[in-house]
């Protein structure tokens, strides 16, 4: 991207003020951002979009996206538990990640709210759709696979307990990679997600991002969900898509089915993107994002 460019948006957007605020889903503080605009004095009265960051992601992923819409939108995003300025948690559930999203809608009083969600974030957003669709306008999924088939899920070990500290934030901003791995021109935008990766505390700048989160990720017994594409399917809200044509997600085999599921008027392929779209292609990601919005 080139410096005119970093200086004509990038700074421009993520220089937009936003609030913090936090609510309590059972048992664990969960984190929301809301941003403002300043030339405007009453709020809610616009329908509301919220998004949702990937794993070893945080609300702060969308700062150069996010305020680019709210001319038309009420726009907030949010930490789910174990990532960003959320607690962590002893167990995680894909329908508790789920109540996390609606209760964040509810408490925001977000009117017709549309939910982005970002791969495992996007995974989450899907099961929020199958389960509260009701209180929801739409979803828009971003690289997020949506297989025919259930696989049996067994949890990877758990890391090791002991966090690492690094002395300085920029020892620790150079430590951070993407997960997936995957090239990325624009070092500018992984430097500030990088940055606002890390807290300090008294033994200085460590990473906030539950490190044990998949470790402790379970089924719900409780919950039976389908298969991804069959939630597209039976979704009670309309569901949008965006992917990247260089996604490690997205082989020939993983674009027929979301052929199969979304509606080609929602659905956005960008090019020269890999699976982190928005880093890759901002611009253009917030381009689509726009055309997807407008025709849900």
């Amino acid at each position: 991207m080139p410096p005119s460019d970093f200086q004509n948006w990038f700074k421009l957007l993520t220089a937009m003020p936003s609030t913090s605020h936090f609510i309590t889903v059972d048992g664990a503080d969960i984190h929301y951002r809301r941003w403002v605009d300043p030339e405007k004095t009453i709020r809610n009265s616009k329908p509301g979009l919220l998004f949702l960051h990937g794993y070893g992601a945080h609300s702060h992923w969308w700062d150069f996206i996010a305020p680019a819409f709210l001319e038309d939108f009420e726009v907030f995003a949010m930490d789910m538990s174990g990532a960003g300025d959320s607690a962590h948690r002893d167990v995680y559930t894909a329908p508790l990640f789920a109540k996390e999203i609606i209760s964040v809608c509810r408490d925001a009083g977000l009117q017709s709210p549309t939910v982005v969600g970002h791969s495992f974030g996007g995974s989450m957003t899907r099961v929020a759709a199958h389960l509260y669709g009701e209180e929801l306008s739409a979803v828009v999924l971003i690289d997020s696979n949506l297989p025919r088939h259930r696989g049996k899920r067994t949890p990877p070990p758990a890391p090791r307990a002991h966090i690492r500290h690094y002395e300085t934030l920029e020892r620790g901003a150079r430590r951070f990679r993407l997960r997936p791995p995957q090239p990325c021109e624009n070092k500018y935008i992984i430097d500030y997600i990088a940055r606002h990766s890390l807290a300090e505390d008294g033994q200085g700048y460590y990473f906030k991002l539950d490190q044990a989160l998949f470790s402790k990720l379970r089924e719900d017994a409780n919950v039976v969900l389908p298969d991804a594409a069959s939630m597209v399917e039976r979704a009670s809200c309309t569901v949008g898509f965006i992917y990247g044509a260089r996604s490690r997600l997205f082989p020939p085999e993983a674009v027929k089915i979301v052929n199969e599921v979304i509606k080609p008027e929602v659905l956005q392929c960008i090019p020269e993107a890999h699976h982190h779209v928005f880093l890759d292609q901002p611009l253009e990601f917030i381009k689509s994002l726009g055309n997807v919005l407008k025709k849900l």
